[in-house]
């Protein structure tokens, strides 16, 4: 056990960006001090029409975190197969509640089709990828659209850009589910507060219990958008994560198969692996991702 995980210090690390020929930073997808994002390009040729572009959405519990940070390292990984790197800032829930961050990563789609090819990105390729808190709001962005609860009608599926893709590393999705399923497999969870409203779950949720909002849990709740037109997703997390349970991934991504097989909707689970980044950087892993991104984003 810890400190609460919203207590904890927050450092800024910054991603190994160096190599990396050319890179644009701080340009704005909507107005706001938070609304802006990095762009880098592999150091290759650039096809015809642009590099297919991944949109790295880092994790941090929606409390802390920023663009361009080390959590970004991952998605540096598929920069020599020809992708480019968007990584954006988003409102923290202590500057926004929650769903902005969602009507902010669509406002981000918005933005590459309409800049992208500016900057050498193909904005008609394009893959969301984001770890834990970030592949919560990468799931959901990639499953709203006009109608939906969490759709916002500013960024209309006609002037943003397609979802091929989306990659979810070890992110919270039922998010009333955590002691349940940590006791299932005897898990000892880092954090003493999960499941009350001091929670990170329980900030998203206004700062209350998971347990007493039943409604909000369900509207946020990404299995309940799931339909056979969504993009494929590839979901992976580690058995040894004691911050956000395994079982979170393997029933989004069971669920997503019941509808769309289990071609589009892949997942893996890393033996021993814990929350984080750092086990989540093999040679294995970054294949399985590639192999992902380029049968359903056409390569390069």
């Amino acid at each position: 056990m810890t400190g609460k995980f919203i207590d904890q210090t927050y450092q800024f690390k910054a991603a190994a960006t160096e190599n990396i020929r050319q890179q644009w930073h701080d340009l704005a997808y909507m107005d706001g001090a938070r609304h802006k994002l990095d762009v880098y390009l592999p150091n290759q040729v650039k096809p015809q029409a642009g590099y297919p572009v991944i949109v790295d959405i880092y994790g941090g519990g929606l409390w802390r975190g920023d663009k361009s940070s080390f959590k970004m390292n991952p998605a540096l990984q598929l920069l020599a197969a020809g992708y480019a790197i968007v990584s954006p800032d988003y409102s923290l829930l202590w500057q926004a509640a929650f769903p902005a961050q969602v009507s902010e990563m669509q406002a981000v789609l918005h933005w590459v089709k309409q800049f992208g090819a500016d900057y050498g990105l193909d904005g008609q390729r394009l893959a969301l990828m984001g770890e834990s808190s970030g592949a919560q709001l990468a799931v959901l962005t990639a499953l709203q659209r006009p109608g939906t609860a969490l759709f916002d009608e500013r960024w209309d599926n006609n002037e943003r850009a397609p979802i091929c893709a989306v990659i979810a590393m070890y992110g919270p999705y039922v998010i009333d589910q955590f002691p349940q399923q940590f006791a299932a497999t005897k898990t000892q969870p880092k954090y003493a507060e999960t499941g009350s409203a001091g929670s990170f779950e329980g900030q998203l949720l206004g700062k209350k219990r998971p347990v007493d909002v039943p409604e909000l849990v369900q509207k946020y709740n990404p299995l309940n958008y799931l339909t056979p037109s969504m993009p494929p997703i590839l979901g992976i997390a580690g058995t040894a994560d004691q911050v956000v349970p395994y079982q979170q991934t393997v029933e989004l991504m069971q669920a997503a198969q019941d509808l769309v097989g289990d071609h589009r909707a892949q997942w893996h689970l890393v033996p021993g692996a814990h929350h984080g980044i750092t086990d989540f950087m093999t040679d294995e892993i970054v294949q399985m991702k590639l192999d992902f991104l380029n049968e359903f984003m056409g390569g390069n």
